[in-house]
């Protein structure tokens, strides 16, 4: 639409005019960034990130998947399509794979007979790598040495079918979401005949920029990050992890060495070690996020190789990238759709905001990282005394002397035995293997140098990998809330509990979000060690998402748990329960309570109360709703002692009730009226002559049930009851004899006869009763 008066052009220039005059704010304002690694510009709107979400939500990511399956084909001895079957692995496991999108033996299409219609030949190979033999494991839940394990695999493979193809492509898709489909953790290693169309790309940004500024550009990339602060992750010895200033997925990484490395096999083993930790933190980070195990793509992108190898590749540096696909929680995610299909991608979160949202999760979950690094490693010290050492019944174990260097041959005994030992590997070395552990493996073990020297003592404990805990939690007033937990199996070993919780995003009446996710905080174990946390500062109407992880030797174990103030409040029971005889009332108590001291007092959060007693040797309860702080109860049985209790609730029905109080004992008084009676009539505050005080702590009748029925009339009230009686009684008599009178008086007594004189006839003249005619007399 044109301004009135005004021609595009100067329509355009006053556009422009406005939009310079303003001030440029990333998070608010949409513009476009460029990607000089592969050439191409991504439009940033992160104010769209505040429209309501109104489109595909995906099925909730926390599945069960079973340990073991022998139907998976990439199971320990499942059998594959092919009719193969996968050896019993226990660490990694390399084949090729049974569907590959690529041979090596395809020929070739020909020459093409028009410049539209070229095809050229695709050869190579496709092998599958498996991380774990365990179907339910995941990166992030492995230990650093198994990580470590698979880096050495992806670096031995790629050198191996470089020597024959230009490009190693080693991708992993994790989640169902991103394609995946089989749960078991695996990897996929493509070699290709060909420079595929990303890599061609990155290949030339990275020759161009290096001949007009004499540096590789992710090195210098990575200086400028380190340098601005903005969009750091992670950091350590040898690596970086950040968001990329171009990145286009919401939550997109890029993982660099600091050295300049161009390919995996030349990696040092301490890059390697320290790879492997900085990717346990990051996708730690990704899972703890929202919360879920994350989908996501990643993939290496090395110099090329092959034919090509002898070439300068000096403008090339290794890097990894990390595309996951979820926006604003764990069943919302981005789709590369319309615009991005059509015209160049597009993204609602700023790099910047993403980096932080990522960075801010370092205090919780950089340590959870840390003790998952401790509780998983091949020869923990973390757990329990040194030298102790742990395994699963039913699996191989490897035990680590821990007295002499890595290497040194050394000899096994059990503790006072002499027999020696033998793994399944005979070779002399620092470790013993034991192949299917079981219960008679525990104990201690003794390992000595060739030479007879004591090298160490190892202690074997056998026991399970943790399950989900059994989670709970409960708000004794609106500010403040407690988790407790129990764990669902005994795992027979040293446990500890990870907790942390965040505030989740609550959805308005008008369908936009009203206030951001926030969090992950630590919930602080009272005291430390305690299945217990506490939540201070809680706010009574959001929800919070409680995140309770079991972690011992053998691995971990995460429960999650939605919560709001509203559904899980609780109070405390009433404190301060006082019950007192009324004097001068047989049939009545008075009793008195107070708030629970853990119930703040404020005018628009208050406590309702039910209040119940009963004859201590009756069973039946008896029950009220008392208005306040106090209640009389005017049917109390005269001369038995009475138990009390009082439970509490929010007085808006949130929640539920608390527990019962302590009860509390009191008798009916048995003394006279007072002489007084006070200004309202509370007969139980103005305290007679000489009062019968009760006892604080009256003598325990006897519990066992009275054969008699609880009889709760009072004498005067029996008494006002017959002559309320009698009176209605006379009443109807009276009314009775009216009725009848009036009938015998109207009934006619025959059609012909004469009229019989009615009752009343004697009160009346004979001359005047009517029908009758005076007689003369002669």
């Amino acid at each position: 639409m044109l301004r009135s008066g005004a021609g595009p052009e100067q329509s355009r220039q006053a556009s422009e005019a406005d939009a310079t005059a303003s001030t440029f704010l990333a998070k608010e304002h949409q513009h476009i960034r460029y990607n000089p690694l592969q050439d191409e510009w991504v439009l940033v709107s992160a104010h769209r990130m505040k429209r309501p979400w109104q489109g595909q939500v995906e099925p909730s990511l926390l599945k069960t998947v079973p340990r073991h399956d022998p139907h998976n084909p990439l199971c320990p001895g499942a059998t594959r399509a092919n009719g193969e079957v996968n050896p019993h692995y226990d660490g990694t496991f390399l084949f090729d794979n049974d569907f590959p999108a690529l041979q090596p033996d395809a020929p070739n299409p020909g020459p093409s007979d028009h410049p539209l219609f070229q095809a050229e030949a695709a050869r190579g190979v496709c092998k599958v790598l498996c991380f774990h033999p365990w179907s339910d494991m995941t990166l992030p839940l492995m230990s650093v040495p198994e990580i470590r394990t698979v880096v050495d695999v992806w670096a031995s493979v790629t050198e191996e079918l470089s020597a024959q193809y230009p490009w190693v492509q080693i991708f992993e898709n994790k989640g169902a979401m991103m394609g995946c489909s089989n749960p078991h953790p695996h990897c996929q290693v493509w070699a290709s005949s060909f420079l595929p169309d990303i890599a061609q790309r990155e290949e030339r940004s990275q020759r161009a920029y290096q001949n007009e500024n004499g540096k590789p550009l992710l090195m210098e990339y990575g200086h400028q990050e380190l340098l601005r602060k903005e969009r750091l992750v992670l950091t350590s010895e040898h690596w970086l992890v950040l968001v990329p200033f171009w990145a286009v997925w919401p939550f997109q990484t890029l993982l660099l060495p600091r050295r300049h490395v161009q390919r995996l096999p030349e990696l040092t083993s301490a890059e390697r070690d320290d790879l492997a930790l900085i990717m346990k933190k990051l996708l730690t980070k990704y899972d703890n996020l929202f919360e879920t195990s994350f989908p996501y793509t990643m993939g290496w992108h090395g110099a090329p190789t092959g034919s090509e190898a002898e070439a300068t590749w000096d403008h090339w540096q290794l890097h990894a990238h990390y595309y996951p696909p979820l926006l604003r929680s764990a069943t919302v995610r981005k789709f590369m759709v319309g615009y991005e299909m059509l015209a160049q991608a597009q993204r609602d979160l700023t790099p910047e905001q993403m980096s932080s949202s990522c960075s801010g999760l370092s205090r919780v979950l950089v340590a959870v990282a840390t003790a998952l690094v401790s509780a998983s490693s091949s020869c923990p010290q973390a757990w329990g005394p040194p030298g102790v050492q742990y395994g699963q019944p039913g699996r191989s174990m490897t035990l680590c002397c821990p007295g002499v260097t890595s290497g040194a041959p050394v000899s096994w005994f059990r503790d006072g035995e002499t027999r020696l030992l033998q793994g399944s590997d005979s070779e002399p070395g620092r470790e013993l293997v034991l192949a299917l552990a079981d219960r008679t493996d525990e104990g201690t073990y003794i390992c000595r140098t060739l030479d007879g020297a004591l090298g160490g003592m190892v202690t074997l404990q056998l026991g399970y990998p943790p399950a989900r805990p059994v989670v709970s939690c409960r708000a004794a007033d609106y500010e403040n809330f407690s988790c407790t937990w129990s764990p669902s199996q005994v795992s027979g070993l040293p446990t500890r509990y990870l907790t942390s919780y965040r505030k989740k995003t609550v959805p308005g009446a008008d369908g936009q979000r009203v206030s951001p996710s926030t969090g992950p905080w630590p919930c602080p174990q009272d005291p430390p060690g305690a299945t217990r946390c506490v939540v201070h500062g809680a706010e009574f109407w959001s929800q919070y998402r409680i995140n309770v992880t079991e972690v011992n030797p053998l691995g971990t174990s995460t429960r999650l748990l939605d919560v709001s103030l509203q559904s899980i409040l609780r109070p405390d029971p009433p404190q301060g329960l006082r019950v007192e005889s009324v004097p001068g009332y047989p049939r009545r108590l008075h009793a008195s309570w107070m708030y629970p001291a853990s119930w703040p007092r404020q005018p628009h959060f208050l406590l309702k109360f039910r209040l119940q007693y009963r004859p201590v040797q009756h069973p039946a309860w008896s029950m009220v709703e008392p208005a306040g702080l106090e209640e009389v109860i005017t049917d109390a049985v005269a001369g038995l002692p009475h138990a009390v209790r009082v439970s509490a609730r929010d007085f808006l029905d949130a929640g539920t009730w608390s527990a019962w109080s302590p009860e509390a004992w009191g008798t009916p008084s048995t003394g006279p009226l007072p002489k007084e009676i006070p200004a309202g009539g509370k007969l139980y505050m103005q305290p007679e002559e000489n009062p019968q005080a009760d006892s604080p702590a009256p003598p325990r009748p006897s519990l066992l049930p009275d054969p008699r029925p609880l009889d709760h009339r009072d004498p005067l009230e029996q008494m006002a009851v017959l002559a309320s009686l009698g009176i209605f009684s006379f009443l109807g008599l009276v009314a009775g004899a009216l009725a009848l009178g009036l009938w015998l008086r109207l009934k006619p007594d025959g059609k012909d006869g004469p009229q019989k004189p009615g009752f009343l006839a004697p009160m009346i003249p004979v001359d005047k009763l009517p029908g009758e005619t005076k007689k003369s007399v002669f």
